[in-house]
């Protein structure tokens, strides 16, 4: 994850002294709500869909006008998405006995470092407070947080090897700017698919994380 970070941020120093003009916006993140793709196996829920845990982001972007208006440039953020809502399930088989068991899972979240092109157009207004529009188009990088667990109610818990895969990562919203800082309120989307190990079996779901961000940062000039 660091080596990626790193390249990262290699990457957007060498835009930023590439050319004068260059705007480098630093901001924090947090997600106000967040949806996790639910997990089946056999018919049942490995989790709720809901977050359990409080997301958040560091982002760096450098960015350019090319037109009037119109910014291009690329972006780099580390995010913590938190961990998906435990599911408690009752009434599974788990043996040929027939009998019933309440069973708890718990699917561990993921982090991510996507790397990707932004676009922002700021609306030419009079006054201090300038709105406007970004969008977000790149390649999330993830790392898990750790196995599933399993656990039966007076029988114990096991672990069933975990492995997150990277995807697609894309966000657009608005915002708005005032001397310098910014405010923007985004609706984002980390792709990613869970590889779950489950005796000899390997189980393949998607596990996409979605939310709204609302961030705040401050603009430097170059």
């Amino acid at each position: 994850m660091m080596k990626k970070v790193l390249l990262g941020l290699a990457a957007l120093s060498c835009v930023s002294l590439a050319a004068e003009g260059t705007n480098v916006y630093l901001k924090a993140g947090a997600d106000v709500f967040q949806r996790f793709d639910e997990v089946k196996y056999e018919g049942e829920k490995l989790n709720k869909d809901k977050g359990d845990d409080f997301g958040y982001e560091l982002t760096v972007e450098v960015m350019r006008e090319v037109y009037p208006n119109l910014e291009l440039g690329l972006g780099l953020s580390y995010q913590d998405h938190g961990d998906p809502k435990k599911n408690t399930t009752g009434d599974w088989i788990l043996d040929n006995t027939g009998d019933l068991y309440d069973l708890k899972t718990e699917i561990k979240g993921f982090k991510s470092v996507p790397l990707y092109a932004v676009a922002k157009y700021n609306f030419p207004v009079e006054g201090n407070i300038k709105p406007y529009i970004k969008a977000d188009l790149g390649y999330s990088f993830n790392s898990d947080k750790g196995d599933v667990k399993i656990s039966v109610l007076g029988e114990g818990s096991t672990k069933r090897s975990t492995k997150v895969e990277n995807g697609l990562y894309y966000g657009i919203g608005a915002g708005a700017e005032y001397n310098n800082f910014v405010v923007d309120l985004m609706y984002k989307v980390n792709r990613a698919e869970i590889k779950i190990s489950d005796e000899g079996n390997r189980i393949k779901k998607d596990l996409d994380y979605s939310r709204v961000t609302l961030s705040v940062g401050y603009k430097f000039n170059f």
